[in-house]
């Protein structure tokens, strides 16, 4: 269980907030202005995620599987990995949504993000899904 000391860490290092986006549905937006090179989601733990091949997951409900579609990288091989708590562990950077013009960056396919250059307060965060996800194309 975190510590006081670790929430209020925690709080000091709040960047972003979910808000509607014109570029679609629900993006992550800067609450105040973040320096170049900072992970933006600071205090989100890296989790356990399994391998699993489309098959698998099949005879889950229709709107499951749209939802997988749309937060989880479906590899070429016909697999995906999705975090040990489902589609609950989800947490705000699956909100980040696709531009050409990033300002950020992942840094290990998807799981770490860092800002490319510094983010203006109610700026959109973007990134390029090119960069990590191969049904997108640079």
């Amino acid at each position: 269980m975190a510590s006081k000391k670790e929430v209020l860490n925690c709080l000091k290092n709040t960047y972003c907030r979910l808000k509607p986006s014109k570029i679609e549905g629900v993006g992550v937006f800067a609450v105040r202005s973040i320096p170049k090179n900072i992970n933006p989601f600071f205090g989100v733990k890296n989790q356990r995620w399994h391998e699993f091949k489309l098959s698998e997951l099949k005879d889950l409900d229709k709107e499951i599987l749209k939802m997988i579609d749309n937060f989880f990288v479906i590899e070429k091989n016909k697999t995906v990995y999705i975090p040990r708590l489902g589609l609950n562990a989800i947490d705000m950077s699956f909100y980040v949504n696709n531009s050409k013009n990033p300002n950020i960056k992942t840094i290990d396919n998807g799981l770490t993000f860092i800002t490319l250059r510094k983010i203006k307060k109610g700026e959109e965060l973007v990134i390029s899904y090119a960069t990590y996800d191969d049904k997108y194309i640079l």
